[in-house]
C-alpha cells in the first residue's frame, strides 16, 4: 500500500496458541495499515472485546478456539459485531469451513501459514478480494458441481393421516378403522410410506418423518 492511510485497520487476534498470538501481533504491528487492538487465547474473551462500539474492523481467529467448527466461529463473532471482517486460520477443509466462507467479508489462510501469508491474506480480506488457499478453492468448485440434494419425499393425503396415526402408536387395525378403509388398504399405505422415506420400520419412518418436520405437533410428540 503506497503512502500513509489514514486509518489504520484496528484488529483482534483470538488464538488459542500465546506464542502464535504473540507471532502475528509481531508481524501486523511492522505494517502501515494495521494495528493490533487486542488479542484473546479463548472464544469467551470475545465478548470483551468486540461490541456495538465499533473498535475492532477486523477478527483474526483460529477455529481450534472453536473445537473446529468455523461455521461457528464466524456465528459467535457476528453475533457480538455483524459488521466486522473475519479471517478464519484453518487447520483444515471440511463443510462448516465452506459453510462459514459463505458469509460476507469472511475468508480464510491454513493455520499452518508463515505470518506474513496471513498478513497477505487479510490485506485482501479487506481490499474485497478473495485470495484462499487452493485446496479450499478446490472444496468450493467440488460443492458448486454436487448434485442438488433430491427434495423430500411426497406423500399423498392418505398416507400422510396414516403416519400421523401411526406415530400416535395406534395399530393397523386401529388406523384403518380410525380411518374406514381396510386393513390391507392401510397396511399398503403403511409400506408405501417406509418405501418413500427409506425406512425398514415404523420406528425408522417415524423418526425420519420427525427429523424431516413432516409431522405435525401431537403426532411428533406422541
Amino acid at each position: 500500500m503506497q503512502g500513509t492511510p489514514t486509518h489504520r485497520v484496528r484488529l483482534l487476534i483470538a488464538d488459542p496458541r500465546p506464542i502464535a498470538a504473540s507471532g502475528l501481533t509481531a508481524a501486523f504491528q511492522k505494517t502501515d495499515e494495521f494495528a493490533v487492538q487486542s488479542s484473546c487465547h479463548e472464544a469467551a474473551g470475545l465478548a470483551s472485546v468486540l461490541g456495538a462500539d465499533g473498535s475492532i474492523d477486523a477478527v483474526i481467529v483460529d477455529g481450534e478456539m472453536f473445537d473446529g467448527d468455523a461455521s461457528g466461529a464466524v456465528a459467535a463473532i457476528r453475533r457480538l459485531d455483524p459488521s466486522v471482517a473475519v479471517l478464519l486460520l484453518a487447520g483444515r477443509v471440511d463443510e462448516p469451513l465452506l459453510e462459514a466462507l459463505a458469509h460476507e467479508r469472511v475468508s480464510c489462510v491454513s493455520a499452518y501459514s508463515q505470518a506474513q501469508a496471513i498478513v497477505s491474506a487479510l490485506r485482501a480480506l479487506m481490499a474485497d478480494q478473495t485470495l484462499l488457499p487452493p485446496e479450499v478453492q478446490r472444496a468450493l468448485t467440488d460443492r458448486l458441481r454436487r448434485p442438488p440434494s433430491p427434495p423430500p419425499p411426497m406423500l399423498t393425503m392418505r398416507e400422510e393421516q396414516v403416519l400421523e396415526l401411526a406415530a400416535t402408536g395406534l395399530t393397523i387395525a386401529q388406523i384403518a378403522g380410525r380411518l374406514y378403509i381396510s386393513h390391507s388398504t392401510a397396511k399398503t399405505h403403511l409400506l408405501h410410506v417406509y418405501e418413500k422415506l427409506g425406512a425398514p420400520n415404523r420406528s425408522a419412518a417415524i423418526a425420519t418423518a420427525v427429523a424431516r418436520g413432516m409431522l405435525r405437533g401431537s403426532a411428533a410428540a406422541a
